[in-house]
Parts: C-alpha cells; sequence; structure tokens
C-alpha cells in the first residue's frame, strides 16, 4: 500500500505539466541529494517539446523526481533504477500516488541492471543520468563507470543523454558515438548533455 504524505514529510514539487503542485516525497539526504528546482527548470526547458511522447530513463532515481517530472511533462514511460532500500520505497509510494503514467521500476544496482533492463525500451528515449557524487565514500570511480555506460547505450534509441556531476568533472568531448553537445553549470552542480 502506497504511505500517505504527512505535513512532515520532507517534500519536493513537481513544477510542471499535468502533476504541477504535487508533493513528493525525499529520499533519504544520507543517501541521496534532490537536484536543485533551477537546474530542473534548466533540464525541462531545454528538453521541451522533445519529452512529449518519448520514454525517460532516470539511472539513479532516488525520489524519482525528474523522471516524474518528465511523466508530468508528456513522456509516454518512464524507467527508475534505484538500488537504496529507503529511497526505493519512497520512489515506490510517490509513483503510486501522483503517476497513472506507464512506468517501470527496478530495485539493485544501476550498473549491473541497465543491460537487461533496457532491452525492453524503444526510441526515442532520453537518459538522465544523476549518480551520487564522486566525494561521497567509495564513489571515486562512478563517473568512470556512469561514461562507460554512455558508451554501451544504443544511440539508434537513446536521443539524448543528459549527464548531471559535479562541476568541476572534465567532460570528453566524445563517448561513443554520443557527442558532447553543452554544459550548464549551477553552483556545484551541472548538466551536461551528449547527443
Amino acid at each position: 500500500m502506497a504511505k500517505i504524505l504527512t505535513s512532515k514529510s520532507p517534500t519536493l514539487k513537481v513544477i510542471g505539466g499535468i502533476y504541477k503542485g504535487r508533493n513528493l516525497q525525499m529520499a533519504p539526504l544520507e543517501v541521496t541529494r534532490a537536484s536543485k528546482a533551477i537546474l530542473k527548470e534548466s533540464l525541462f526547458n531545454t528538453l521541451s517539446a522533445d519529452i512529449v511522447g518519448a520514454n525517460f530513463v532516470e539511472f539513479f532515481a532516488g525520489s524519482g523526481s525528474i523522471g516524474i517530472e518528465a511523466l508530468s511533462r508528456g513522456a509516454k514511460f518512464a524507467m527508475f533504477f534505484e538500488r537504496n532500500k529507503k529511497s526505493f520505497a519512497v520512489l515506490e509510494s510517490n509513483l503510486a500516488n501522483i503517476c497513472q503514467n506507464l512506468y517501470k521500476l527496478i530495485f539493485g544496482d544501476t550498473f549491473n541492471a541497465y543491460s537487461t533492463a533496457l532491452q525492453t525500451i524503444n526510441a526515442p528515449c532520453i537518459g538522465y543520468i544523476d549518480p551520487p557524487f564522486d566525494i561521497r565514500e567509495n564513489m571515486d570511480d562512478i563517473y568512470v563507470k556512469c561514461f562507460k555506460m554512455i558508451e554501451n547505450l544504443d544511440s539508434n534509441v537513446f536521443s539524448l543523454i543528459v549527464l548531471e556531476h559535479h562541476s568541476k568533472l572534465i567532460i570528453p568531448e566524445k563517448i561513443n558515438t554520443f557527442a558532447h553537445i553543452k554544459t550548464k553549470r549551477f553552483g556545484k552542480s551541472s548538466l551536461s548533455y551528449f547527443g
């Protein structure tokens, strides 16, 4: 059964689309961090009409706020990956309480699960990759793993990949067939687009 939100639960809001203004529970801050509202607004302004009718994959979902925002703005399907049990419970609750759209949840390590899970997804697809920052414990090689994952994604399926990362990260101009389009900075966080 979906957990009912209480006024004491820390929340985020859906900022646009059919679910605009709806509250989302936040995943525990010790295991995840919420994307800044300004960053989220910029992302969806950039995606604009491209999100409508697309499939959307949130590779490190946390509370699912980016994928739910995509569904709210017209994505036809979303896939969410999350490996932390507490965050997964929040993600499940948020989707059950808000979304009538089609979505799929994958519990487990993204790097171990993505290649099998993505066999069922069709073009056009937008991928959103927001791993834990590399300054977190045991995350030194997180971006190396993310670049390897991007390298393995099918460019015939994924029209766009967006990587949220620490602003100090050096971004390659090309990852396999995906070319770096642009990077937008928001203080300590940045969004890099590959297509």
